[in-house]
C-alpha cells in the first residue's frame, strides 16, 4: 500500500513542471503581484509553500533578484498547488485557462445576388396538347347544336351510325360534361397561375389553354412550374 505522497518530491514536480512549461505564467506573476517587469524568458520558480511562491528573474541589467509571493489565503496542501496556480494566472493574464482555445472566425457569408425571380411565362401546346386541342374543339362543335350529329348533317357520312346515334341520342347531357370538364380544367391552371404570382396576361391565356386543351395544357404548366421551383431554389430564395 502507496504511503502519501512525499512533500519535497511533490514541491519539486510543481517547480519543474511550472520552469518547463509555463514561463509565461511566472512572468505574469510578477508583473501583476509583484508589479515588477523581469527580463524576457527569465522567471523561474525557486521554491514554493504552502502560503507562498518564490520566484527568480533577471531585470534589465541582467541582475538575479528573487520576489517571494504571498498566497492568500494558504493553501490546504501542495496538492492544492495545481488549481491555485491556474487561478493565479487566469487573474494575473486575465485569460481563462479552462476554456477551449479560441476558435478561427468563421467563414464570411456571402449574400446571394439580388436576381429577379425566373417569371411564369405562356408556353404553346407541343404535339399531345395539339391533338387535345383539335378533338376538344371537334366534340364542341359536333355537340353545341344538333345539325351536324342530324341525318342532313356532315357527320352522318364520316362517322359509324352507332357513335352518330349515341351522340344525337345523348348530346345535351355529353356537351354539359364536356363543359364541366374543361371549365375544373382552365380552373386549375387560374390557380396555379394565381399561385406562382403570374401577371393577369399570362394568368388569362393559361385559363383558356385549359379549357380548350385540357389536360395536356394543366401538364405542360406543372412542368413549367417544377422547373421554376428548381431555379428558386438553386438561388436560394425558397423558403
Amino acid at each position: 500500500m502507496a504511503g502519501p505522497p512525499n512533500a519535497t518530491a511533490m514541491k519539486q514536480r510543481i517547480i519543474s513542471y511550472m520552469n518547463a512549461d509555463h514561463p509565461n505564467s511566472l512572468e505574469h506573476y510578477l508583473k501583476f503581484y509583484s508589479k515588477i517587469t523581469p527580463a524576457s524568458k527569465s522567471a523561474k520558480m525557486v521554491d514554493v509553500d504552502l502560503d507562498s511562491i518564490c520566484i527568480e528573474y533577471l531585470d534589465a541589467s541582467g541582475t538575479t533578484h528573487t520576489s517571494v509571493i504571498k498566497l492568500d489565503p494558504p493553501m490546504a496542501s501542495l496538492s492544492d498547488a495545481r488549481a491555485r496556480l491556474v487561478a493565479m494566472a487566469e487573474e494575473a493574464s486575465g485569460k481563462s485557462f479552462h476554456q477551449p482555445p479560441d476558435l478561427p472566425s468563421p467563414a464570411p457569408v456571402h449574400p446571394v445576388p439580388d436576381i429577379p425571380i425566373k417569371p411564369l411565362v405562356w408556353t404553346p401546346p407541343e404535339w399531345p396538347g395539339l391533338v387535345s386541342l383539335a378533338a376538344i374543339c371537334f366534340g364542341f362543335w359536333a355537340l353545341h347544336h344538333p345539325y351536324p350529329l342530324s341525318p342532313e348533317g356532315p357527320l352522318q357520312a364520316y362517322l359509324p351510325a352507332f357513335l352518330v346515334e349515341f351522340g344525337r341520342k345523348f348530346r345535351e347531357q355529353l356537351f354539359a360534361m364536356m363543359i364541366g370538364i374543361h371549365v375544373i380544367e382552365a380552373l386549375s391552371n387560374a390557380k396555379t397561375c394565381f399561385e406562382q404570382g403570374s401577371s393577369v396576361t399570362v394568368l388569362i391565356i393559361w385559363t383558356i389553354n385549359g379549357f380548350f386543351e385540357g389536360g395536356p395544357s394543366m401538364l405542360r404548366l406543372s412542368r413549367l412550374v417544377e422547373n421554376r421551383t428548381k431555379f428558386d431554389v438553386s438561388r436560394g430564395n425558397l423558403n
